[in-house]
């Protein structure tokens, strides 16, 4: 793809190129909008059904626990005593599903990447096409979380181990605040290219290879930085303000478990919590990953091909 063909002069400043992105990106977004807006439908339906499955799952397995909590809190009630309920049980429910939701989103965010890099090389291929390429992106969101997480992941760990009688907060802090995360954000800005170049047809590690050589290259970290943090703040307020405009769903999702479901109130609770939270991350995928994900890949298509014309360049002049 020319990158000329979706933008104007990008400048040589930092500024210049993060606004160029952006604005590149919503040219592409604009110029494919039912491409991307009947995928990105599709993918965010399919997500939402695939954490409700999880999320039901979770609660049928969960049923002796949140029946136990119950009983024993209609006892408390009969002989007038104080109850309060297990505390961990939904976090632990929630970390039991974590990895399928993990699943879910590497699937969803794979496929409109893959749809995004076609939308940026002005082609659209047909459906059957997909997996291969699918299964790319799938494993370079893979490959990035365990390269990019393993570090605060076994610092977290190590925090435990060392000091058992402060889990969680003292080990989790030391593990968000320390060098292997500042080791973490490292590694995360020199691969945020590589879905982009699994998208455009490479494999994984090689994708992995040239998002890495792409971004640590000159300036152009500053410019992919440029893109990804104003990109990161965006997709975080944009859940913020959801999540706060969900509130209510929290009574009305109580409301019909205990009218259609259970009479039992703690099932209706934990439903309620997570109602808002679930409502808030679809819409913010819906609203954010196409454009963010279109703007990763003209990056990608830009530093591209300006590595080609520089490799080019000297080519030309070491023969003459």
């Amino acid at each position: 793809m020319r990158v000329g063909r979706v933008r104007g002069d990008a400048g040589d400043g930092t500024e210049s190129e993060a606004r160029w992105a952006a604005l590149a990106a919503l040219r592409v977004v604009g110029a494919h909008r039912r491409l991307l807006l009947r995928w990105t439908v599709s993918v965010v339906g399919l997500a939402g059904l695939g954490g409700l499955l999880v999320t039901a799952v979770a609660f049928t397995v969960a049923r002796n626990a949140f029946r136990q909590m119950w009983s024993d809190g209609r006892e408390a009630r009969i002989a007038e005593d104080s109850y309060s309920p297990d505390s961990h049980l939904l976090p632990l429910l929630v970390a039991a599903g974590i990895p399928f939701l993990v699943g879910i989103l590497w699937l969803g965010c794979a496929a409109l990447q893959t749809v995004s890099a076609r939308a940026v090389a002005r082609t659209v291929e047909p459906v059957r096409e997909t997996p291969w390429r699918l299964g790319r992106v799938v494993a370079v969101f893979g490959l990035r979380s365990v390269i990019v997480w393993v570090l605060p992941t076994a610092g977290f760990l190590l925090g435990v181990y060392l000091e058992p009688y402060t889990f969680p907060r003292s080990p989790l802090f030391a593990a968000l605040t320390g060098p292997p995360t500042l080791v973490a954000l490292f590694l995360r800005l020199g691969l945020t290219l590589a879905p982009a170049a699994a998208a455009a047809g490479l494999g994984p590690l090689a994708a992995l290879r040239r998002s890495w050589t792409l971004v640590w290259r000159r300036r152009a970290w500053l410019k992919t930085l440029a893109v990804a943090l104003p990109a990161g703040v965006l997709t975080v307020a944009v859940y913020a303000v959801l999540l706060g405009a969900a509130g209510p769903l929290r009574r009305a999702v109580r409301s019909a478990v205990l009218a259609f479901a259970t009479d039992n109130p703690y099932v209706a609770y934990a439903a309620g919590l997570l109602a808002p939270v679930a409502a808030a991350l679809l819409l913010t995928a819906a609203l954010t990953i196409p454009v963010v994900h279109t703007a990763f890949a003209v990056l990608h298509e830009r530093f591209r091909e300006a590595r080609g014309c520089r490799e080019t360049s000297r080519g030309a002049a070491s023969g003459s």
